[in-house]
């Protein structure tokens, strides 16, 4: 049997690496766009949990004062937290995993995510220490009620900014986009809110802010005040961990 030469051997390896160099990135790609299909559907269900948690609760979803002072883990120390938000579901009985709140292609996902969002106490149980300091991969909107318009957006892909792209540094897919889920159960992928594709505001008009998008009352009551949207200080976009308001629509 005639061996290979060298010509033929490097030949056959250059074949290879170009090869690869187009499989490979097209295997990346897939698997990307399948995370993205997880993501989405794991956003659909955080709003479906919430609508859930609502029947049960006066039609309110998760709401401003979300838990007091003694479900917070040693060390919570801001008024409301994103995790509460999630904890609210969770002690409901609906998605206890974290998972839900966590993209695979964050890239702020830890190593390491916690089992659960909620841990056992003598006298009940609090919030996760671990999830406590987990950096969510959404924004969650707090205050909403099941007659506000389906349009109104639940949760969306943290990094938002108010002119309605992503940040390059803050969102969890960069500067490409992010999904935005409705209180109708929608979930849409948007590479930014900018016109064409803008959000619905409650007096029917289009707008890039997502916080115009939410319900807003000039005189909103303290006992009813309006909604909020809650992320981590540091990687938010719109929202913050003490919340920030819905704004008046354009």
């Amino acid at each position: 049997m005639r061996a290979f030469t060298l010509i033929e051997l490097l030949t056959v390896i250059a074949i290879i690496a170009v090869l690869a160099a187009i499989v490979i990135p097209s295997v990346g790609k897939v698997r990307e766009t399948a995370q993205r299909t997880v993501d989405a559907n794991h956003l659909r269900e955080i709003v479906k949990a919430a609508t859930l948690y609502a029947t049960d609760n006066d039609d309110r979803l998760p709401g401003i004062n979300l838990a007091p002072a003694s479900f917070r883990p040693t060390g919570v120390t801001a008024t409301t937290t994103p995790q509460l938000w999630a904890a609210a579901l969770a002690r409901a009985g609906f998605l206890t995993d974290p998972e839900f709140y966590v993209s695979r292609l964050d890239p702020h996902r830890p190593l390491q995510v916690p089992a659960t969002i909620l841990t056992r106490t003598g006298d009940g149980v609090a919030l996760d220490p671990g999830f406590a300091e987990l950096t969510l991969s959404v924004e969650l909107v707090a205050g909403l009620r099941l007659s506000h318009p389906g349009t109104t957006p639940v949760a969306f892909t943290r990094g938002l900014q108010t002119d309605g792209t992503w940040s390059a540094t803050k969102g969890v897919y960069g500067d490409a986009g992010g999904f935005v889920a409705f209180l109708d159960g929608s979930v849409v992928w948007y590479r930014s809110l900018q016109a064409p594709d803008s959000l619905i505001a409650p007096n029917g008009r289009t707008t890039s802010n997502l916080l115009q998008s939410l319900p807003f009352l000039a005189s909103a009551p303290a006992q009813a005040p309006n909604p909020r949207v809650y992320a981590h200080d540091t990687l938010g976009g719109i929202g913050r961990e003490t919340g920030v308001s819905s704004l008046a629509p354009p």
